[in-house]
């Protein structure tokens, strides 16, 4: 196991009755770590293995499942601390969301403020949208990571990948000529079925595409809006397929024009006179 995790292991801590640290005391690590520490008293996961994927927003842990998933491998994505995150441009992700949620009147005040509580309600407001849009889209049977449980600051989901490593995101993998084709026709039927869901993914790329074989694995949703109530939601769903398209123009293929397209799902989707 890698020696940071042999460093500090919460399980092991308690077991040996150690006072644990307060959480202002912990490093960057240790705390994502011990957010780990509830999957393992709920019979989720047995072993961190390894962190497979860092990023501004959250680190994504490589784990060993518990049998009672029936699976072998899971991957935990744990936010940040929101004090240590920083989402690009967050309130134009976050317009509308209220509206798609119904949170209590309680709630809506709080994210009003600029207090303590209204920072913790929007910053888990943000990982259970990540967690809904997961199960809303996986059981329409789009092409995303089949979602396990949310504890705390952490989504579990499915593994993709095998004991070797994780599957390569598409942009730093090298594909046959007559697979390109198949894999940008699935990752526009995924475009098509988020709409119809009430999604626009928001930030997609060949960088959070995972493939496996000519399998695309659209991974990253906390960004993710809904149309009905995201004034910029359309913008947002013309640069998703430009960013796509020109990821497979520079591999030869003839690609849709974003703005026709775009217009096209619209239209079908949310609103039939744009």
């Amino acid at each position: 196991m890698n020696r940071h995790f042999e460093e500090f292991d919460p399980i092991k801590e308690k077991l040996r009755g150690a006072r644990p640290k307060a959480e202002e005391d912990l490093t960057v690590e240790e705390a994502l770590l011990a957010h780990l520490t509830p999957l393992i008293e709920d019979h989720l996961i047995t072993e961190i293995l390894r962190p497979i994927k860092t990023g501004k927003e959250a680190v994504v842990y490589c784990c060993r499942a518990d049998p009672a998933l029936d699976m072998d491998l899971v991957a935990a994505k744990v936010y940040r601390p929101r004090e240590r995150r920083s989402f690009r441009r967050d309130m134009v992700y976050q317009q509308g969301r209220t509206r798609g949620s119904r949170p209590d009147a309680r709630t809506l005040r709080a994210l009003g403020k600029k207090t303590r509580r209204a920072q913790l309600h929007k910053f888990n407001a943000w990982i259970a949208h990540e967690m809904k849009t997961l199960q809303i889209l996986y059981a329409a049977g789009a092409d995303v990571p089949a979602p396990i449980e949310r504890v705390g600051p952490v989504i579990l989901m499915e593994y993709i990948g095998d004991e070797a490593g994780p599957a390569p995101v598409l942009a730093s993998t090298v594909v046959n000529d007559s697979e390109t084709e198949t894999i940008y026709r699935r990752v526009l039927h995924n475009v098509d079925l988020f709409l119809s869901h009430h999604r626009v993914h928001a930030d997609l790329s060949a960088y959070n595409i995972l493939l496996c074989g000519e399998d695309p694995t659209i991974i990253d949703f906390p960004q993710a809006v809904d149309p009905r109530y995201n004034a910029d939601a359309f913008d947002l769903l013309v640069r998703d397929l430009d960013n796509v398209g020109t990821y497979f123009a520079r591999q030869g293929i003839e690609c849709v024009d974003p703005i026709e397209y775009a217009l096209a799902l619209w239209r079908k989707h949310v609103d039939p006179n744009r």
